[in-house]
Parts: structure tokens; sequence; C-alpha cells
């Protein structure tokens, strides 16, 4: 048997052939049109094996190609933190904590925390203090006044509580407060210089005048009165407070 000689399925009749052979011996079909389909077929196969070849190379490719490299993967990470720290910075995260600045408001004790929500209350004392007057009920009022910023109408129930009772160291000073907070600090001085008389080491009376003297452009007399009051008790809150102004000043 020649060497080149092969064996082929007849397409029409399905019969083994030779490719040697013009036609089929069986059906009469052309050999060579047997082998072009054949070779048609083969080529089919060889493109198909091929096409599934390179999707699987694509495929392959196209996870490599969206897997990110390292030094992408770097300056992204890079790119990220940077933005968060600037937040964080605008945020104000990394500022110092600022210095706790003195209070050079006046001293009122006792009468703090008071506001507007004792409206109520204050109605309720104005009416029975005109039904009934009572010097205690009206201090009460005047002191809710005060400490929920009405200024005027305090000074003037401040002032008809005085008429019964003048020596009250405390209610001046209280008085004294509210001119204070009025830019009135020639009355403010006054009332508050009034409660020494009663009280010679009234405390909060000495720190206060210190306050409205420095407000008064009086630095050298501010500091003479805060070191009175320190001197009275160093160690309590108000003594501590002369002693803290007399340092920043």
């Amino acid at each position: 048997m020649n060497s080149n000689q092969t064996k082929i399925n007849c397409s029409n009749c399905g019969e083994e052939v030779s490719n040697l052979d013009k036609y089929c011996s069986h059906c009469g079909v052309r050999v060579n049109y047997l082998k072009s389909e054949s070779k048609k077929a083969d080529k089919e196969k060889k493109e198909i094996s091929k096409s599934k070849t390179g999707l699987k190379k694509n495929s392959a490719e196209g996870n490599y190609n969206k897997s990110i490299s390292p030094i992408k993967l770097f300056y992204l990470t890079f790119t990220l933190i940077a933005v968060g720290l600037l937040i964080l910075y605008s945020a104000g995260i990394f500022d110092s904590p600022s210095g706790s600045t003195i209070n050079t408001n006046l001293s009122k004790d006792p009468h703090q925390g008071v506001d507007l929500q004792y409206l109520q209350r204050i109605n309720q004392l104005e009416k029975e203090i005109k039904k009934n007057p009572d010097n205690n009920k009206l201090l009460e009022l005047a002191h809710l006044l005060n400490d929920s910023g009405f200024k005027d109408k305090a000074i003037e129930k401040y002032l008809t509580y005085l008429k019964a009772d003048p020596k009250n160291a405390d209610v001046l000073v209280d008085l004294g407060v509210c001119y204070y907070e009025q830019g009135k600090y020639e009355d403010a001085l006054r009332y508050m210089k009034e409660a020494l008389k009663y009280q010679g080491k009234h405390q909060i009376a000495q720190l206060n005048i210190g306050i409205v003297s420095l407000a008064d452009n009086k630095h050298d007399e501010a500091i003479e009165w805060w070191k009175k009051a320190a001197e009275i008790n160093p160690n309590n809150e108000i003594g501590k407070r002369a002693q803290e102004l007399i340092k920043s000043h």
C-alpha cells in the first residue's frame, strides 16, 4: 500500500474509501470533494481549537489586567491616607487644646444657675408680692431677675429690698453686679464698697471691686483689691481666682 494512502469515510454514504481514489466506489461521489470537505472540517476544528485557546489566553490576560499592581495599590493607599488626614485636619482633630482663659465675670455667690426657664416662678412671685408684700420673696424675685438677665427689673427689686434691709452686704454686691453688667461702673463700685462698710472682709466684694476697677481702666487699683481678696483666704475658690487675676494682669 502506498504510504500516502489513507482511509477516509465517504461523507455521502459513510463507506470507507482511499484518499487516492477520485470517486467513492460505493456511491460515486468525488473523493476530491471529500478531501476538501475533510480538510475544511480539519481546518474548522483547528480554528475552533485555536479560538478556544485564544479565549483562554484572553481570559487569563483579562484577569491579569484587572488585578492591581503593587505600585498602583501603594499609590491608592497613600492617596486614601492623605485624604483621611486632610479631613481630620480640617475638622480640627490635631489642633492643640486651647488654654483655659480666666473668666473675669463678677462672682455673684450664691445666686447662680437660674435662667429663663424660671420665668413661670418669676411671674408667680410678682403676683404673690403684689397681693401680700414679703421681703424674702422680694429678694428671691430680685435674684431670679438678675440671673435671668432682667437687670433693670432686678435693680428695682434690690433697691426696694434695701429700704427694709440697707446693711445687707450680699444684696449690695448683687446690686453692684447689675450696674456693672450695664456698664455703669461708678454705681457698681459705690454699692460694692458700701457693702464693705458692713462686712469689711467680704471676699467676693473685694474681688468684684477689682474686676470693675480694671474695666474702668484702673489697673493698679484692681491689683490691690485682688491682693486684699487673696489675703482673706488664699485657698478657697475666690482667693485662688484673685491670685490668677493678679498673675494674668
